[in-house]
């Protein structure tokens, strides 16, 4: 394994009633250069949010799956989007991107159907 990643989270399959799909757990990583990454394109607002990605994956407070790329949004202070793609060669899951978005965005999203609220999950 690449040492260029780094394990951060688990899907949450509790999601998959919500997004009518049949996902294992199965770990999640992002490069060791996101941060860097995110700074050079001038997600600053994102890149304050690094340390969250974990929880955002675990506890979105909106899911979706959209191009086959499973989308995430975690409201905070900003409202953190994060989409989780598959790497087909080396067949991992992997944090693609993270910005912020309006929520007047998300809104439009979950209109279109794209992205759904995700009620509070108990046990």
């Amino acid at each position: 394994m690449s040492d260029k990643m780094i394990k951060i989270a688990r899907f949450n399959t509790s999601l998959n009633n919500l997004l009518g799909t049949d996902y294992p757990s199965f770990e999640i990583y992002r490069s060791k250069g996101l941060l860097a990454h995110l700074i050079n394109r001038k997600h600053f607002v994102a890149a304050k949010y690094i340390d969250f990605l974990p929880e955002i994956i675990s506890s979105p407070d909106y899911a979706g799956c959209y191009n086959g790329n499973l989308e995430l949004v975690k409201i905070y202070r900003d409202n953190i989007f994060l989409c989780i793609k598959l790497d087909v060669k080396k067949n991992r899951y992997y944090v693609a991107t993270v910005f912020d978005v309006k929520m007047s965005k998300i809104e439009a999203y979950v209109n279109s159907g794209r992205l759904k609220k995700v009620e509070k999950m108990t046990d």
